[in-house]
């Protein structure tokens, strides 16, 4: 049971990431790079994005580079602290749309309170996680 659930869930995500993935790239973007963009807009230093995302730093660490060359991302003062550009918070814009419009359709099966229930499921599932 455990591995069913496990494995419709990672289903579920490659079928949303594979949806996106797709849309994303005319945008210069991968699924994982707007995720970062957007926990980076949240968050703006290196170190805490990686925490966030569970991710090793040196993964987050080349995203930022990569990131910064393509114009998402700018340094401030502190050559730790990324901002979005313009041209990052558009593309971060347009992700967050296109992953919604596909969540959306799959959410779109659930009845109101199941949507609830799946929330509470996943809090419930979250907890301690930090």
């Amino acid at each position: 049971m455990d591995w069913e659930l496990l494995a419709r869930f990672f289903r579920l995500q490659r079928l949303l990431r594979q949806e996106v993935e797709a849309r994303l790239g005319p945008l210069g973007l991968s699924g994982l790079e707007a995720w970062l963009l957007k926990v980076l807009s949240q968050r703006p230093y290196p170190s805490e994005a990686a925490r966030a995302m569970g991710l090793p730093p040196p993964t987050v660490s080349h995203m930022v580079r990569r990131l910064e060359r393509a114009g998402f991302l700018a340094r401030e003062v502190d050559p730790e602290d990324l901002r979005l550009t313009p041209k990052g918070t558009r593309a971060l814009r347009r992700a967050e749309a296109l992953m919604a419009e596909a969540f959306a359709r799959r959410a779109s099966r659930l009845q109101e309170g199941e949507r609830a229930e799946l929330l509470r499921l996943f809090a419930k599932l979250e907890e301690d996680a930090e």
